[in-house]
């Protein structure tokens, strides 16, 4: 009777620590398998260019929601967005304010579009796959450098909002002229 319960204890125990390492190694494989197309392509990946674009936001910008208007940077958090418990692969990364009485949503970025110029360059000559992509786009998301431009992005966001843009070739409103037909 002791040896089933001891067999089980270690099961669970076995089970309970693939559950625990495998963020851990998954991130080791996916630092591991960027260092080496990126020396092979001669690429810094903390140095790799992106944009902000691609960050879906779930309020209105700027937001007039006093508990996320008010909120500091210390309260933006953000937090990687995986699959999968026992094969864990990232999908994106959730962005939240968090306070002592409610934790807010405010924007999730898919690693999906979450693209590199450099890398879509060497995807296009077909010197890389998809998943090699992925790979070092998902290492250059989780670098802590680009994390933090992230949190500053975002925070940014939600106090100013999106600045207007010209769209191109569009006139200036000063220099337009209606014209009757």
């Amino acid at each position: 009777m002791m040896t089933g319960f001891a067999s089980f204890i270690i099961v669970l125990l076995f089970i309970l620590m693939v559950l625990a390492s495998g963020r851990f190694f998954y991130g080791r494989e996916l630092k591991s398998r960027a260092r080496k197309l990126s020396r092979t392509f001669h690429l810094e990946i903390p140095n790799m260019d992106y944009s902000f674009e691609q960050i879906v936001y779930f309020i209105s910008l700027p937001t007039n929601i006093p508990s996320i208007r008010n909120a500091s940077r210390d309260n933006l958090v953000i937090k990687l967005d995986y699959k999968s418990l026992i094969f864990p692969r990232l999908s994106g990364l959730k962005m939240y304010i968090k306070s002592e009485k409610e934790k807010i949503l405010l924007a999730y970025l898919p690693i999906k579009d979450f693209r590199l110029p450099a890398l879509d360059q060497i995807l296009k000559q077909g010197k890389i796959n998809e998943s090699d992509y992925r790979n070092m786009s998902t290492c250059k998301l989780i670098h802590p450098a680009t994390l933090k431009e992230i949190n500053e992005e975002v925070y940014q966001q939600i106090q100013v909002g999106r600045k207007r843009r010209k769209p191109a070739g569009a006139a200036d409103p000063e220099q337009r002229t209606v014209k009757a037909l």
